[in-house]
């Protein structure tokens, strides 16, 4: 059976992070018991605080699992990986073909908790929501430019050294649920602090694009 310490580990795993009140009010246990659990989890490396920004209010701090807490590829699929992904190279058709189908797969999944109508903060702060139990996001914020989506965790970093497909069949997800144009501005792998996509437009002058 599974102590307090364990159910909190768990829950930011599936979660891709929660806040002490998310999870106290979750275990039915005070912040106080809560912040020391984290702090023991903290010092065994399994969890990280990162400061959260909203498009409203003050930020707050989140607690995520880290890589160690997720577990590392084991090395005989890592090399697969990166085989199969080498072994696209110089295949623009196949790549294209591949990227689809992985957004595709991944925007269906998620597609009935994305609202229909409504603005695009609403829509956009839904997707975060969603894709951050998938470890793609974590917040957004509105610009002069557009809305920006981040993330300051790469699921599969390994993945992205060798090939930008998993990154552009997130971007494509993203493009599905929300509706619009998405573009990607960094990548961590690039040796940027976050991944950052830009849905261009604002609610006033949208940029919409074809979901089929």
């Amino acid at each position: 059976m599974q102590g307090t310490r364990d159910r909190i580990l768990a829950y930011l795993i599936e979660h891709r992070g929660a806040r002490a009140e998310t999870l106290a009010e979750e275990f039915g246990i005070t912040p106080a018991a809560v912040r020391r659990h984290l702090e023991n989890l903290r010092a065994d490396g399994l969890v990280e605080a990162r400061t959260v920004k909203q498009a409203t209010g003050r930020p707050y701090y989140a607690f995520f699992p880290t890589e160690k807490a997720l577990g590392t590829i084991p090395p005989a699929y890592a090399d697969l990986m990166e085989r199969m992904l080498r072994g696209l190279e110089g295949r623009p058709d196949v790549v294209a073909a591949v990227m689809a189908s992985a957004a595709e797969a991944l925007a269906s999944r998620h597609r009935d908790e994305i609202p229909d109508s409504g603005a695009v903060e609403e829509v956009v702060a839904r997707v975060t929501e969603v894709l951050r139990r998938e470890g793609i996001l974590e917040a957004w914020h509105a610009g002069p430019d557009g809305i920006h989506l981040i993330t300051t965790s790469c699921p599969y970093q390994a993945a992205a050294v060798v090939s930008d497909l998993p990154c552009q069949a997130d971007r494509r997800a993203i493009e599905l649920l929300v509706g619009r144009e998405v573009e990607q501005l960094h990548r961590i792998v690039d040796g940027a602090p976050c991944c950052e996509y830009l849905v261009r437009g604002t609610p006033d002058q949208p940029t919409i694009i074809e979901v089929n």
